[in-house]
């Protein structure tokens, strides 16, 4: 008798200390999903200056920078604090800041300009900044997901109401 109500008091336990475990990581994901965004804003800050600086270069350059700009307006406008409609955001920003790099390098010129290449360089920084992030999150949530599947066989989900993390 007395195995029987150790026991039951160790599962109680355990299940206890594993939900404060998922509170724990719930929390931690929320705060790597700030720092993610605080990224893609410092990044984001950059564009005015690449957009200064490829200027005397670059032909058609209101052409060339007008899909970034708007998209950027839109990004700084937008209340929206939903994390995976900020990143499929920052994506489509992402892809043109190539396309302007593409387009800048096409310059023999602009590749001697030390401005540029020290705002290169701040891009190419922040970016891989983002990625290490990004890949943190991926492996973190997708963790977290697979933690939660567990907490639904126990009778405490129906006390703690935690989502499952969109994986990107």
């Amino acid at each position: 008798m007395d195995f029987l109500i150790i026991l039951v008091f160790f599962l109680v336990v355990l299940i206890i200390v594993y939900n404060v475990f998922l509170v724990l990581l719930d929390k931690k994901i929320k705060k790597l999903e700030i720092v993610i965004l605080k990224a893609f804003n410092k990044r984001g800050n950059l564009i005015p200056s690449l957009y200064d600086v490829t200027k005397n270069y670059v032909s058609k350059h209101d052409e060339i920078f007008s899909e970034i700009l708007s998209l950027r307006n839109k990004n700084l406008t937008s209340y929206d604090w939903d994390f995976l409609k900020k990143v499929n955001e920052e994506i489509y920003i992402h892809h043109e800041i190539n396309f302007i790099f593409k387009v800048a390098n096409k310059h023999p010129k602009i590749q001697k300009d030390s401005k540029f290449l020290l705002v290169r360089d701040l891009f190419l920084e922040n970016s891989f900044e983002i990625w290490e992030k990004i890949k943190l999150y991926k492996i973190i949530s997708k963790k977290f997901n697979n933690l939660l599947v567990l907490k639904n066989f126990t009778i405490i989900w129906w006390f703690l109401d935690i989502q499952k993390k969109d994986e990107i």
